[in-house]
């Protein structure tokens, strides 16, 4: 098929190379061949998307990947434009310094998605049902400050000092002895202390991956992995999911097409769908993994917060720990602000993780690890998870039926069975960026599904959080996005209360 609106812009459906990236090379070509200029204006995403027959979101995509390797801007408003040359000869005086400066890590939007979450997941202002964040008022302060002031008590010096860069030893063996009870090989000499799991992520895909290589994701996926890939050059695979999670059949043509070396996934209460995969799902995807030799991260970062049924094993745990990389965390469960995470690996791939540790920080602080140590010793992290789990499960259900009285019934969600949220599938037509702008000015700030999608798209979903607000919060925060929804869709109001009731979470 081609489009006229560059002269030979031509894309074909069924090659390998997926048509966003077929679209971006062939602005690249039309403005290497002089069809189109430098600081030109790319035509409207619509506009291009009716011309070479396919969806807008395609194109989006491709214009976002132009954005990411500095080759475009986006003006919001006023469209996207190609890159102008660099300026050679302005006086030393008028010349920018830093134009021009930064390495492609640090530029385009994915590399930023995860700051723009956490930047409205951090802001204190209204009704926050953004971010995935644990209950502020059901941290266990006490019990951590007791733990503190036992190993400044017992052990000052030496956790105040500098410690070893895999971490403090007493709480590796603790984590390797909780992951044997859940199935895992694995002992203390496997397993990296990190600061948070977005570390632990990002010096596993650091690791395995060099500037150009394949990953396949889950579309959509957590927004922090995104960014840690679009930071380092990875050409991002996103395959679609179904109810249960990442589809086998079209992971197999991704590794097929795409011989990604790596697949990033979470099998556990998913970021952000809130799926869970079955037993015989996590072996179909092991095994397709193994065919494809693709190395697999699993990321259970909610693991223990489970709501309802019974755990299900690891994707370490039915590998045997032989391919596929475990990352975990403390701050989901206990309090975020102790940056305690972890990643367990074999022998090979854990010297190299040791390596690159000690180049970003020379290791996590001693005085929070062993004080994590004393605290989890001393039977805290159990009590803990006994007091949470049946207020988040409450705090669940609560907007599970604020939801149901207030959303449309064209507007679909998730019961999660663990985890800190919900997702949210909006009515047709209705754009969630546009309904989070809304929201913040009326008080309320939601997760933007958008933030989450690998090649665009995504708009008309929303993440809510239940775990870090009360149920009241939670009632009048979603009574708000209801209201709000009923302005932008008068017409997609649920015909009765009954009708309402019948909505199925689908994804």
């Amino acid at each position: 098929m081609r489009a006229t609106i560059f002269g030979n812009l031509a894309i074909d459906p069924r090659a390998a190379e997926p048509v966003y990236r077929q679209i971006a090379d062939g602005i690249r070509d039309a403005l290497t061949a002089g069809r189109i200029a430098a600081g030109q204006r790319l035509p409207p995403t619509r506009d291009l998307a009716k011309a070479l027959g396919v969806n807008r979101n395609t194109v989006v995509a491709a214009y976002d990947l132009l954005i990411e390797t500095g080759e475009a801007t986006g003006h919001a408003g006023r469209g996207t434009f190609l890159a102008g040359p660099r300026p050679t000869a302005a006086p030393p005086g008028d010349r920018d310094p830093w134009y021009g400066a930064f390495s492609r890590a640090v530029e385009g939007p994915s590399v930023g998605s995860l700051l723009a979450v956490y930047s409205v997941a951090t802001a204190h202002e209204g009704i926050s049902l953004a971010g995935s964040y644990p209950a502020g008022d059901l941290m266990p302060v006490e019990p951590f400050r007791r733990a503190v002031e036992t190993v400044l008590r017992e052990r000052a010096v030496e956790v105040l000092s500098y410690g070893p860069t895999a971490g403090y030893g007493p709480l590796r063996e603790t984590i390797a002895a909780g992951m044997r009870r859940r199935g895992s090989v694995c002992d203390a000499a496997t397993v990296l202390v990190t600061n948070g799991s977005q570390q632990a992520l990002e010096l596993a895909l650091r690791t395995l991956l060099d500037p150009g290589d394949a990953v396949a994701v889950e579309d959509p996926t957590y927004t922090g992995a995104i960014s840690v890939l679009s930071a380092l050059g990875a050409r991002l695979v996103g395959v679609p999911m179904d109810e249960e999670g990442l589809r086998p059949d079209l992971l197999a043509q991704a590794l097929e097409r795409h011989r990604p070396r790596v697949l990033y996934v979470q099998p556990t209460f998913h970021n952000p769908t809130t799926r869970v995969m079955g037993e015989a799902r996590r072996r179909e995807i092991l095994a397709l993994a193994e065919r494809h030799g693709a190395l697999v991260v699993e990321d259970d970062w909610a693991g223990d917060l489970r709501l309802d049924g019974t755990d299900l094993p690891t994707l370490h745990a039915l590998d045997r720990g032989r391919r596929v990389l475990h990352v975990s965390t403390y701050s989901k469960k206990l309090l975020p602000g102790l940056r305690i995470g972890w990643i367990t690996a074999p022998a090979p791939v854990f010297e190299r993780l040791v390596a690159l540790k000690q180049i970003e920080d020379c290791g996590t602080s001693p005085l929070v690890q062993a004080a994590l140590h004393a605290f989890i010793a001393a039977g805290a992290e159990s009590e803990h998870l006994t007091r949470i789990l049946p207020a988040y499960r409450a705090r669940r259900d609560a907007m599970d039926e604020a939801l149901r009285e207030s959303f449309p019934a064209t507007a679909r969600w998730t019961r999660p069975t663990g985890g800190l949220f919900t997702w949210v599938t909006l009515p047709g037509g209705i754009d969630g960026d546009e309904l989070f702008a809304a929201a913040r000015n009326r008080g309320v700030l939601v997760g933007r599904g958008s933030l989450f999608h690998v090649n665009g798209g995504g708009r008309d979903t929303l993440r809510l959080t239940f775990s870090s607000a009360t149920e009241e919060q939670i009632r009048a925060g979603v009574a708000v996005l209801g209201e709000l929804l009923r302005e932008r869709a008068p017409d997609r109001r649920p015909e009765s209360r009954e009708r309402a009731l019948e909505a199925v979470p689908i994804l």
